[in-house]
């Protein structure tokens, strides 16, 4: 009984062991991934800045006085537009008023001691060259003649920096624009260099960035530059480089660049948010469609084509040119093949089947 029981277990190890081997031999069948490629190839492409701006008028003027006063009469409102010259605000003072009076006193009082003074020095340079008076006379008179010149130009500077101030006090429009921060009332008192109002000139809007040093000699002034801005919908809107300071700002290392941008419609207001585009020419770079390149973990990489199976390459990339974008890192060269469609589940040396586009 015990033989006839090992014999059975034998042949069951042996069965088993058939089996597995059976199982082993099976093949699995791998399924290509289908794929659509594209060649990495070298292209033009533009090099662009981009920053980030505030719109401000290009002509804006704020008014104030040099002194203190008292608000007289406000003949405009916030919002309406002013030519140059036109009276915007009448102020009073009294000490100002006075000074002005003072000063242009001592100038009539002055130039008539010199109009005195330089009629008796010339009347006695006359009789000193005649040899009909004497030399110490002469220079008496030459020299009360100097003080009296003297004592006028002084006068004059006093009359014309009291006159600026009294004037100040009709405060007229420096340039032509719309009027904003007016926010006087007659009687109103009014500090030393407080600004009274704003004259805003929109025809001519501009903004300020900060341009690259290793791009400066690419641009010019007169070059193209582009303003996209929110509160307009994100319309674009072009414009011209106006200035370029040679100077770098020592905060940034960049060098301060001012963009005019015409404002006819008016739409475009102060303050404005901009977001700036300005080309700085074009160059031979190698470049991939965007659609190949994918970030995981924070890293771009491409998948290119190699024995028939997807290589996940590492890349780095610059500048983008819809809708290529330029690869920077030297580990891809012109006529490598990389996998634009087919991205989603795509793994590193996974098998592919190229289909074309």
């Amino acid at each position: 009984m015990k033989k006839y029981l090992y014999l059975v277990l034998v042949a069951g190890m042996a069965f088993t062991a058939c089996g597995k081997k059976s199982n082993t031999d099976e093949k699995v069948e791998i399924i290509p991934k289908n794929v659509v490629v594209e060649s990495v190839k070298l292209n033009d492409i533009s090099d662009i800045y981009k920053s980030d701006a505030t719109i401000v008028p290009a002509d804006k003027v704020n008014h104030s006085l040099d002194g203190i006063g008292t608000v007289k009469k406000v003949y405009k409102k916030n919002g309406e537009a002013v030519d140059k010259g036109e009276v915007v605000v009448v102020m009073t003072d009294s000490k100002t008023e006075s000074d002005y009076s003072r000063a242009k006193a001592n100038l009539a009082s002055a130039k008539s001691n010199l109009a005195i003074a330089t009629n008796n020095y010339k009347k006695h340079k006359s009789l000193y060259e005649k040899e009909m008076v004497s030399e110490l006379e002469f220079l008496d008179y030459k020299n009360r003649f100097i003080d009296a010149e003297g004592n006028h130009e002084a006068k004059k500077a006093e009359f014309e920096n009291a006159k600026d101030k009294y004037e100040k006090l009709t405060r007229k429009a420096e340039t032509s624009g719309v009027v904003g921060n007016l926010y006087l009332k007659p009687g109103n008192e009014v500090k030393e260099k407080e600004n009274l109002f704003t004259v805003v000139n929109e025809q001519e809007m501009e903004v300020i960035v900060d341009f690259p040093g290793k791009w400066f000699n690419r641009v010019t002034i007169g070059s193209p530059a582009y303003v996209e801005i929110s509160d307009l919908g994100k319309k674009e809107l072009k414009g011209y480089i106006k200035e370029i300071n040679p100077v770098a700002t020592p905060e940034t290392r960049k060098f301060p660049v001012t963009i005019r941008i015409p404002n006819l419609s008016g739409n475009m207001k102060d303050g404005m948010y901009g977001k700036v585009n300005i080309p700085a020419g074009k160059r031979e770079t190698l470049v991939v469609p965007q659609e190949a390149v994918f970030v995981r973990d924070l890293l771009s990489y491409v998948f290119i084509v190699e024995d028939s199976k997807a290589k996940r390459v590492e890349v780095k990339t610059g500048a983008i040119e819809e809708p290529m974008i330029e690869i920077t890192t030297d580990n891809l060269k012109p006529g490598n093949e990389v996998i634009v469609e087919g991205l989603f589940g795509l793994e590193d040396g996974d098998l592919i089947n190229i289909e074309k586009k």
